[in-house]
């Protein structure tokens, strides 16, 4: 046997073997998402939601709305925006008239010299909320049930060590067809690669759905100034307070975001900056390869001339793919309505092969609008051409 039919042999037996524990981690999962709500202090701690905002979107007033009925006793709200010119401005503004009991804040400006504008954001609005004693960050694009809170803040609170609670999120698409991808990415491929990572190790990283942090956690890790020039920050927050000493808990609680990429070069530039931000935190990632089964399983059938044992490979390699996210979808996600889409996924993976190549020709990014270098320790300086 060559090594031009081992090794894609070898890479569909690892296919296989992380479909199959993929599977197991989510369905794992998806019992914990029914648990009891933790219990919170007797005196719930002041908590302060941060939300950075940057433009409008057909869902953005939805997504907030979901914060503002969110079930919690002592809560404030805050928003941040580049400036009044900035359409996303006017959500919280018109929040306030049907929202007249909650306490929202709308922050104008950002933190200068800041390479990672969300940050800039972050960084005004908690120097704003100076009684919080838990800050709340969420990307825009997310929604929450009413018990969130009540979950995230009981579970970050029952024990010192968790400096941390952060949340896994499922994806439903804006209508397009390149949200559809979007949204089939985070569902079948990123959402089981952090429940299997989560199963098998501690985590060192958050996710940006959701970052629950206690202030003097926050405090310990630097300050959110700590990540001002970094492309990942959810990353890098997290290991930062990882490194303290502080431990990183993945909720029992699943958020839901929302894809409404318009064509398919937003979807390929997304999800292009994501691989390269992730073979810059985590080179290990590249090995991510030898899990692209419907590629490997035409590779197979290259090689070998059209063979009925590769032709046999790909049909089961597809099967199996199809059948794991058949299951993540429909029984762990819950979401039957995007069942109907899993036929694309096999195709999504050959696309995500290709971003996976196209994220070895460069350390440029595209990020709103705007063009990133990525340097040596994950930072990040805007090119401008």
């Amino acid at each position: 046997m060559t090594i031009w039919i081992a090794l894609p042999a070898a890479a569909l037996c690892v296919s296989m073997f992380y479909y199959a524990a993929a599977t197991l981690a989510a369905i794992r999962f998806a019992k914990r998402t029914v648990s009891p709500l933790p219990p919170l202090p007797k005196v719930p701690p002041r908590v302060a939601v941060l939300k950075p905002l940057h433009g409008s979107s057909n869902s953005l007033a939805s997504n907030l709305v979901s914060f503002l009925e969110i079930a919690y006793p002592r809560v404030e709200f805050y928003f941040g925006v580049e400036s009044y010119e900035d359409a996303a401005a006017e959500i919280p503004v018109a929040l306030r008239q049907r929202y007249q009991y909650a306490n929202i804040t709308l922050m104008i400006g950002e933190e200068p010299n800041c390479s990672n504008r969300k940050i800039a954001k972050l960084v005004k609005m908690a120097d704003r909320a100076e009684k919080a004693e838990v800050f709340v960050l969420s990307d825009a694009d997310v929604s929450v049930d009413r018990d969130y809170l009540k979950r995230i803040v009981g579970e970050l609170m029952s024990d010192e060590k968790v400096g941390i609670v952060t949340c896994a999120y499922r994806a439903r698409p804006g209508g397009s067809f390149a949200s559809r991808l979007e949204a089939l990415y985070v569902n079948t491929d990123f959402l089981p690669q952090i429940l299997l990572a989560e199963m098998i190790e501690p985590m060192h990283y958050a996710l940006g759905a959701t970052i629950a942090i206690k202030r003097k956690v926050l405090e310990a890790a630097g300050g959110f100034r700590a990540v001002k020039n970094m492309l990942a920050d959810d990353f890098y927050l997290g290991n930062f307070v990882n490194t303290q000493g502080y431990e990183i808990k993945l909720s029992d609680a699943i958020v839901t975001l929302t894809c409404e990429e318009k064509n398919f070069a937003d979807f390929w530039h997304h999800q292009l900056r994501w691989a390269r931000t992730y073979r810059t935190v985590r080179p290990i990632s590249l090995a991510t390869i030898l899990m692209h089964g419907p590629f490997w399983a035409l590779v197979l059938l290259a090689v070998t001339r059209g063979s009925a044992a590769a032709f046999a490979a790909l049909v089961l390699v597809v099967a199996a793919r199809l059948a794991m996210s058949a299951a993540i979808v429909g029984r762990v996600l819950k979401m039957p309505e995007m069942l109907g889409d899993l036929w694309l996924v096999p195709f999504k993976d050959l696309i995500m092969t290709g971003v996976w190549f196209g994220s070895l020709l460069s350390n440029k990014v595209m990020w709103a609008g705007r063009r990133f270098k990525v340097i040596r320790g994950g930072a990040m300086r805007e090119v401008k051409s």
